[in-house]
């Protein structure tokens, strides 16, 4: 009898171990989980902010692509991208910029002054910066929360008045 009762402890405590050995094993494995999703969400976030700001200005520029009408300048020291468009016999420059965080545009009469924080919030970003690389040729960096930045060419498609895509 004591026999018997001896078993059915060792028994008892196989099941329970073997319980101990499955649970601390799918913690284990949901905790490995969450850190390859938490890796993947700010991975995809990154990526989100460089490709929509590369996106937005370079669709930008492609809408203005006439002769003369984009160009690289500045808006009260800030780096911009000058879009100029004529409508209704007024002349508007539209500014692509980075102030207080964000890249921000801004569209005003050309006789109007306004200041850089004027502008609408695009997208969060750090740094924005562009060079004319050549006439029509731009170059872009652009700083993303995460530290990281990247550098794009543009080139505009006008050779003579307005742009026709092919």
């Amino acid at each position: 009898m004591n026999k018997k009762q001896e078993n059915h402890i060792i028994d008892i405590l196989f099941v329970i171990a073997l319980f101990c050995i499955f649970a601390l094993s799918a913690i284990f494995l949901i905790s490995i989980g969450a850190n390859v999703y938490g890796k993947t969400v700010e991975h995809m976030d990154s990526n989100f902010s460089q490709r929509t700001s590369f996106a937005y200005v370079t669709e930008k520029i492609r809408q203005s692509d006439q002769l003369g009408a984009v160009s690289a300048g500045e808006l009260a020291g800030h780096p911009a991208l000058l879009i100029t468009q004529n409508t209704g016999g007024s002349e508007y420059i539209t500014y692509l910029y980075e102030y207080n965080g964000y890249l921000k545009e801004l569209m005003v009469r050309a006789d109007t002054p306004l200041g850089p924080e004027a502008g609408q919030d695009i997208l969060a970003v750090t740094g924005f910066s562009l060079t004319e690389v050549s006439e029509g040729l731009f170059s872009f960096t652009i700083a993303t929360d995460d530290k990281t930045s990247c550098s794009l060419y543009v080139s505009t498609k006008s050779a003579g008045g307005d742009s026709h895509e092919k």
